[in-house]
């Protein structure tokens, strides 16, 4: 057991000394509008992602988010929450000095409840719960060794299913190509 715990470390070490590099950044959102002096909408979104180069063109990376939109237009007040998990594969298919063109094969699972709540104080709550796979295609700046800008766009391709979490729902399944406006994240990265 000894000789099979100090093999593994080895392996673990040596992979990590062959590493190009671990990063660490994400993005930070937040957007309101109002009609008169009234707020009708507020979104806030913050999405940390920590993730491993293997070398110039491959990686593994992972995001976590929390997003949060508050729709006060109309009554009842809807606000709704999610959190994700997508780790995803990264590859770069263009290193131009500063400039690198990559490619995410990501998996993503999104928990999103809404609560409803009228004038008269009255709530309630529904739960849906999601997941999808993507190719987000992005760009990356290098500003130096240390720090990059990165902007992801929305999905070359992607497909999700989601399922209401209440008892006999069926799942919705959406198929996109070419969706690249939808859901685009401008964000910056510390390289270790």
């Amino acid at each position: 057991m000894k000789k099979i715990m100090m093999t593994m470390a080895a392996a673990l070490m040596a992979v990590t000394m062959n590493a190009q590099s671990m990063y660490v950044g994400g993005s930070l959102g937040y957007s309101t509008s109002s009609y008169d002096g009234s707020t009708l909408n507020t979104k806030f979104s913050f999405i940390p992602e920590f993730g491993y180069r293997f070398n110039d063109k491959m990686g593994l990376g992972i995001e976590f988010g929390y997003s949060s939109n508050k729709n006060e237009a109309k009554d009842p007040t809807v606000t709704t929450t999610d959190l994700t998990v997508a780790p995803y594969f990264r590859y770069t298919a263009i290193n131009m000095g500063k400039v690198s063109l990559f490619a995410d094969g990501m998996f993503k699972y999104v928990s999103s409840k809404d609560e409803l709540k009228d004038n008269k104080g009255n709530k309630s709550e529904s739960t849906v719960n999601s997941w999808g796979l993507y190719v987000q295609p992005g760009i990356a700046y290098s500003l130096n060794d240390k720090f990059s800008l990165v902007a992801k766009l929305g999905n070359v391709i992607g497909y999700t299913s989601s399922k209401p979490d209440v008892s006999g729902a069926k799942a919705t399944s959406t198929f996109q190509l070419l969706n690249l406006t939808n859901n685009i994240q401008f964000g910056c990265y510390y390289n270790f």
